[in-house]
């Protein structure tokens, strides 16, 4: 097991958004958490990777608490974070934005190759300031940037975000190449059927709360999840 999270609380002042949840990601797996807008799978994320803090619970990642571990060094670790709307910095270069996603490592060319063979198109637009791609660019940007963390467990948040349906599918295959390549995934989106669709296992959350897990393959099937989430 890479990570585990056992009876996580997540606060935002008053307001209760996690409630005692407990998930777990076994080393090579791609986990999907599916849910509404507002049910609190961004905020997991964010607390994984060290962006929040819990009000209660425990973080073990490889076999370390994470905790109360601050952002940067989790990713030291092996842990990277593509967040939600990719958050990448649209005033540096392609190459800037993948040498800060580095900045833990020693890269070499080797490295910059890998990602270069998985989008081809960056290595086109190396020179480009990424404000000016295009969003399913962007992405591919956010993904690769993360990848030269040389992560164990890749967080994903809603990659999909606002994409085009063609390059959904792109994005999602290679993610999928991805998790093939050695790297665990946990994958949080929207498009609840194409997540279940590369995924091994997943969580439904419902209001800060997992209401259902199981093996994807059955939740694809599952009557209650096909009329809430697949449509």
């Amino acid at each position: 097991m890479i990570l585990s999270v056992k009876n996580l609380s997540v606060n935002y002042g008053a307001i209760r958004a996690i409630s005692n949840i407990s998930l777990e990601v076994n080393s090579g797996e791609t986990v999907a958490l599916i849910g509404a807008n507002g049910a609190g799978k961004t905020t997991i994320l964010r607390t994984i990777s060290g962006l929040l803090r819990g009000t209660a619970g425990e973080i073990h990642f490889d076999g370390m608490d994470i905790s109360q571990m601050k952002p940067h060094k989790i990713v030291s670790a092996g842990l990277s974070h593509v967040p939600e709307r990719r958050g990448i910095f649209a005033n540096l270069t392609v190459l800037e934005n993948l040498q800060m996603g580095g900045f833990t490592q020693k890269l070499n060319a080797t490295d910059f190759d890998e990602v270069y063979s998985i989008f081809p198109r960056l290595l086109e637009r190396r020179k480009q300031l990424a404000g000016t791609l295009s969003g399913g660019e962007q992405q591919m940007l956010a993904i690769s940037r993360a990848l030269l963390s040389r992560p164990k467990l890749m967080l994903l948040d809603e990659p999909s975000l606002g994409l085009a349906p063609q390059i959904n599918k792109s994005i999602f295959d290679t993610i999928q190449k991805i998790n093939k390549k050695g790297t665990t995934v946990l994958l949080v989106e929207q498009n609840a059927f194409a997540a279940l669709k590369i995924s091994h296992r997943a969580y439904v959350l419902e209001t800060g709360n997992i209401v259902l897990t199981d093996k994807s393959e059955a939740l694809l099937k599952n009557e209650s999840v096909k009329k809430a989430y697949l449509g």
